[in-house]
């Protein structure tokens, strides 16, 4: 089964590429910040798309007991991001400094909305952590009370 990633999370990840690719745009410390920013965020969100987007596609299905089958494919998936948990925990460390250091050139430059950008895409990778990698794993769980593990 062929698994799409949540409109909501694509739609939000094209944003903060568009928004990133601005604040790079806008030079100085601030694009040089921004540009630190973005390469360490690109492959983290690759891995969120492959490991943690599809079996968020599954919440509401598995919220709503309507879980099939076809929907355990995703189980491997799953089972690379427990492995993979502590590398994008760390990732998250990493993007937070380099999150940091664009709202200090944005703020001296006098770039609010940059630095703006920044503080939510700090605030974004707590809540990664607290709801959706907690929330994707029991998608798994679920699949695998119900289909076995696989």
């Amino acid at each position: 089964m062929e698994t799409k990633i949540p409109q909501s999370i694509q739609t939000e990840h094209e944003e903060l590429h568009g928004e990133l690719a601005r604040a790079i745009k806008a030079g100085g410390k601030t694009g040089d910040a921004a540009r630190t920013v973005l390469k360490v965020l690109q492959p983290h969100m690759a891995r969120e798309e492959e490991f943690v987007a599809p079996a968020l596609a599954l919440l509401q299905p598995a919220a709503e007991g309507k879980l099939t089958e076809a929907m355990a494919a995703v189980q491997p998936r799953i089972a690379m991001l427990e492995s993979e948990l502590p590398r994008m925990i760390a990732e998250h460390v990493r993007i937070v400094e380099t999150l940091r250091d664009l709202v200090r050139a944005a703020t001296e430059e006098n770039q609010a909305g940059i630095a703006r950008l920044a503080q939510v895409l700090v605030a974004h990778a707590q809540q990664e952590e607290e709801i959706l990698y907690p929330a994707a794993l029991l998608v798994g769980r679920v699949l695998g009370e119900k289909f076995g593990k696989r």
